[in-house]
């Protein structure tokens, strides 16, 4: 078990960084822009090119972190409170993804390819699991 945990850690974090980075890359290119008009190509182009590189160096990130957690901290099995945060955080993308609350924006437009869901999907059981995590320490130290 503590090697399937251990794969799910190195996946989430991976694209927990690439899609940290892509989204900030897509966000600082879309408030430098000064067109307005909606078809400016070369911040289009930019925007691309960040959102590569930056995806790049959130895998990167995401990889050695997690590699580092699990070298120093070890892969005690999870809390049931970390399951539960890992389903949460799914079950809020599926449905914002099938709602689409997200349609009239680029998150919209990423999380419609199976791709793009799929990296969302692994970053939000991530962060719903450390979320989980760190709300089950909390009320263990509590008790």
């Amino acid at each position: 078990m503590r090697f399937l945990q251990s794969i799910l850690l190195v996946i989430g974090a991976s694209a927990l960084g690439i899609v940290s980075c892509v989204v900030l890359a897509i966000f600082a290119v879309a408030a430098l822009e000064t067109s307005g008009s909606g078809e400016d190509w070369g911040s289009a182009m930019v925007a691309a090119v960040l959102a590569f590189l930056g995806g790049i160096f959130g895998a990167i990130a995401g990889f050695v972190g997690s590699l580092r957690w699990i070298s120093q901290r070890g892969c005690e099995p999870w809390t049931a409170a970390t399951w539960i945060g890992m389903l949460l955080a799914l079950l809020f993308v599926l449905v914002v993804r099938l709602s689409g609350l997200l349609n009239f924006c680029v998150l919209g437009m990423l999380i419609k390819s199976w791709l793009g869901l799929a990296l969302f999907l692994a970053a939000a059981a991530c962060v719903g699991g450390f979320a989980g995590g760190a709300a089950g320490a909390s009320q263990k130290a509590g008790s």
